[in-house]
């Protein structure tokens, strides 16, 4: 678990490989020929295909890391897992972190900077899928197996290796060969019996007739074949390739000055005749012209003047508005005296207080007779109280003496 890290670090202090991206990506595209993508992927999900290096370089980067993520989504699926296909507008933080995390769930290296991931392209996505593509290889349980050849593959190719090729030399050298002599101590291959056998001294004689030769031409010669190579560094054939091309160059070209002269001509005429045209069309309307300036001239006039007046009109509707509103305070403030003086309300209620003030008065003064009533009445008892005091007192003098 140590060691990933320390990789990591001392791949980090080396230069980057400007061709890594091209090279993850051509190992990702095998990796998914071989879990059948074209019709698992694209076909089943309705995905267009892309191409080898669609993730090394940076074509369009919100629909290559939507990809990306599908691509993830499917890979995951077959490991066994479940995460959902993410859709074209989601937000591209969610998705890399949801990748990550099912990353981590696989157990797979998740040391990468989702900065570099959000661009949809690059190693480190290149990487990230192949680690998908080699885990879910794993999953299917899929291995190399030996190659099989057919028969008829073999056969093509021996009958390939054999035929001769045969230069324009070697066929006229050939042309002047009537007949091939054998040396009496040369050697040939037997092919049915697989052995060298020794040339006879003498001569050798046929006894195949002119017509089974002519039989065994017909049928030998259509698998025959001839291959004339010309060399490329002869300088006949060139000049004879270039002395073709110009007399060919000079034959169209004739052709050509023919039709550009005419053309010429044809364009020469429709532009003397568009400038007849138009000075004609300069001077039957040079008064409309001088009319339309004219009028154009006080139409603009207008405006100003239009303009102008429509500050002022804005200016007096303000004050309008304004007045109007003072106006509205006025009256309402009229309406409230008007109002205020016309109302006998304030009348009757002067009465009813003077009514209740004289009712209060008229009880105040019962009050006040039945308080000086009872003021007098005690007084008047008080004072016989007295009297019949002092009386009693002089009675008991008088007859105290008296008794004495």
């Amino acid at each position: 678990a140590e060691e990933g890290p320390r990789e990591r670090r001392v791949d980090e202090t080396e230069a980057p490989n400007p061709y890594g991206s091209f090279i993850l990506a051509e190992n990702l595209a095998d990796k998914l020929k071989l879990l059948n993508y074209d019709d698992e992927f694209c076909s089943r999900l309705k995905m267009k295909p892309i191409p080898r290096h669609y993730f090394a370089l940076s074509i369009n980067p919100n629909e290559q890391l939507w990809y990306f993520a599908s691509l993830v989504s499917w890979l995951v699926g077959i490991c066994g897992g479940s995460y959902k296909q993410p859709d074209v507008f989601d937000d591209p933080n969610s998705i890399v972190t949801n990748v990550m995390l099912e990353l981590r769930k696989q157990g797979l290296p998740t040391d990468f900077q989702q900065a570099k991931l959000k661009a949809g392209f690059g190693p480190e996505v290149c990487q990230i899928l192949n680690n998908m593509a080699q885990l879910a290889l794993k999953h299917k349980r899929w291995q190399w197996e030996k190659p099989i050849h057919k028969a008829e593959a073999m056969q093509e190719v021996e009958e390939e290796g054999n035929d001769m090729e045969v230069t324009a030399a070697a066929v006229d050298e050939d042309d002047d060969i009537e007949e091939e002599d054998f040396e009496p101590d040369e050697a040939f291959i037997d092919v049915d019996a697989g052995t060298v056998v020794e040339a006879r001294a003498a001569v050798m004689e046929s006894s195949t007739t002119s017509a089974e030769w002519k039989l065994e031409v017909e049928r030998v010669l259509p698998q025959l074949k001839v291959q004339l190579r010309t060399e490329t560094k002869d300088w006949r054939s060139h000049l004879f390739e270039m002395l073709t091309n110009k007399s060919e160059i000079e034959g169209a070209l004739q052709h050509t000055n023919g039709q550009l002269s005419k053309l010429q001509e044809n364009v020469s005429k429709v532009l003397e005749k568009i400038d007849s045209r138009e000075r004609y069309i300069n001077t039957q309307l040079n008064g409309l012209i001088q009319d339309y300036r004219s009028a154009q001239d006080g139409f603009v006039a207008t405006s100003n003047k239009y303009k102008e007046s429509s500050g002022t009109v804005t200016e007096l509707s303000r004050k309008l508005a304004q007045l109007t509103e003072e106006l509205e305070t006025v009256k309402t403030q009229m309406d409230e005296r008007g109002n205020s003086m016309t109302d006998s309300s304030p009348l009757r209620n002067i009465k009813t207080a003077l009514n209740k003030l004289k009712k209060e008065i008229a009880e105040m003064d019962l009050r006040v007779g039945v308080v000086q009533h009872i003021l007098m009445a005690s007084s008047i008892r008080s004072k016989g109280e007295m009297v019949a005091t002092m009386n009693a007192a002089v009675q008991e003098d008088h007859f105290g003496d008296k008794w004495d």
